[in-house]
């Protein structure tokens, strides 16, 4: 529950950071390669006590797209829209999955858990 709560965490700070300080993703897109890998890290760890595993394999597939799109960046310039569009929603994906993923607990699961 807690690795889902910082994943939380991450992606609004995807999401701030995008709307605010966008021109950070262009001068410094290493701090987006450290937080893609911090919600890999985050999402494998949510997935051993998840009830579902879906929320945290698409926080991991978002978070290969997002470091995939900051290696593009150093090799190429990517458009700053095509940025913030990305960032944003793959901040606030990340965000509301994990948040789902912290929260959610059928009501059958703990009985299930201590059986």
């Amino acid at each position: 529950m807690i690795a889902n709560v910082l994943n939380t965490l991450v992606g609004l700070w995807l999401a701030y950071v995008s709307i605010f300080a966008l021109s950070s993703a262009v001068t410094t897109p290493w701090r987006f390669i450290v937080a893609a890998l911090v919600i890999i890290v985050l999402a494998v760890l949510a997935r051993r006590s998840d009830y579902s595993g879906w929320q945290s394999a698409t926080n991991i597939v978002l978070a290969l797209v997002l470091a995939f799109l900051m290696l593009a960046e150093y090799v190429v310039a990517v458009p700053t829209l095509v940025l913030f569009w990305l960032i944003l929603w793959i901040g606030l994906t990340v965000a509301s999955s994990a948040l789902w993923a912290a929260l959610y607990h059928p009501e059958g699961s703990a009985e299930e858990s201590t059986v």
